[in-house]
């Protein structure tokens, strides 16, 4: 049963991957049109910023694969003699393991692959940051690297270097950057891809209009910072097993870190929260014959999205926010499930009785 549990979720969660490939093509596509790239690193990082989408669907695909399975049982009148031979546990048991199952698979996502596949996005677009740079941008011509992050150059030297070089950063709501020098190179090191710069200044303007100027002689920027959102941090990029591991060994996990772990692990607790509603509110027989108005797997879709708002909302105001919502849905499918039992048994002793 676990089996046919499986089957239903699985193609659903594929036809979900693709879609959000899809998506991701297309909103990439200006790695090809204005920023000189190959088809083939199109659907390289294309490929590499699905997981972290694709996860937050995956409970809900799994939910609606159970509704599927359990509505054609109710309707083969399978659920029925399952009751009535009080085989439920056998009924309960691929229940649990195909939950299990996905909340094996779901924490492998978002706590290994997720974060390497971020990683790899990230070390990616340094190398199309620094090939834009070093080769692509056309003298006195204004290049958006990354959102609101505008750069011109003057030239180039016979010796490859940048004459002339200007960055405009905005990406930082509360500080607006730019960088002024004669000179500018792209190296690299251990680190990944740096800009130096020859004898210029930094400009900062902060939101609340202090401006600061700093001459330099040599200053670099990492294009890892360059090439993606400035808000993204290297924890979303490392393993959970790796940043539980660093905080050990330095004696105590960051407060920051903790909160990534939960919303990493929320993800898991999901699974078990949606798929145990839906065994708790589909898995009993009825003797309804007419259709719902409003399609299980649209009361499914409605409350996986609900309770994934709620949750997004929760993380941000407390460390342990992101459990709140499936932990509610959970007492909800066991407060159903126990009432769904006492229903089951007045039934069964009414009929006897009569």
């Amino acid at each position: 049963m676990a089996k046919e549990f499986t089957l239903q979720a699985l193609p659903l969660f594929i036809v979900v991957v693709l879609l959000v490939w899809i998506t991701q093509v297309l909103r990439l596509f200006d790695i090809i049109t204005t920023k000189g790239q190959g088809i083939f690193t199109l659907l390289l990082q294309s490929s590499l910023t699905t997981p972290s989408l694709a996860m937050a669907l995956i409970y809900i695909t799994m939910a609606i694969g159970l509704v599927r399975v359990l509505r054609s049982m109710q309707q083969s009148r399978e659920l029925h003699s399952i009751h009535s031979l009080k085989k439920t546990a056998s009924l309960w048991q691929a229940l649990g393991v195909f939950i299990f199952g996905g909340m094996i698979f779901v924490t492998l996502v978002a706590n290994i692959i997720n974060p390497y596949s971020l990683k790899t996005s990230t070390k990616l677009n340094e190398e199309i940051a620094a090939n834009l740079i070093s080769s692509t941008l056309n003298p006195n011509q204004f290049s958006e690297i990354s959102p609101n992050l505008v750069i011109v150059i003057g030239g180039r030297s016979m010796n490859g270097k940048i004459i002339n070089f200007f960055a405009d950063d905005r990406r930082d709501p509360k500080t607006h950057k730019t960088f002024i020098s004669n000179e500018a190179e792209i190296i690299y090191d251990e680190e990944g891809y740096n800009i130096s710069l020859i004898d210029g200044t930094a400009q900062f303007m902060r939101e609340d209009n202090q401006f600061t100027q700093v001459s330099f002689n040599k200053y670099e920027i990492s294009l890892k910072r360059i090439g993606t959102d400035i808000k993204q941090t290297t924890i979303k990029e490392t393993s959970s097993f790796q940043l539980i591991l660093e905080g050990t060994r330095a004696g105590k996990i960051s407060a920051t870190v903790w909160k990534e772990l939960n919303i990493r692990f929320s993800e898991t607790l999901r699974v078990l929260a949606l798929c145990l509603l839906v065994g708790a509110i589909a898995s009993y027989p009825h003797a309804r014959r007419g259709r719902n108005l409003l399609p299980l797997e649209a009361v499914v879709l409605v409350i996986g999205l609900g309770e994934r708002a709620i949750g997004s909302v929760l993380e941000k105001t407390v460390i342990t926010g992101a459990y709140t919502s499936g932990l509610l849905l959970i007492m909800f499918a066991i407060i159903i499930i126990f009432l769904r039992q006492g229903i089951f048994k007045s039934n069964k002793n009414s009929r006897v009785l009569a």
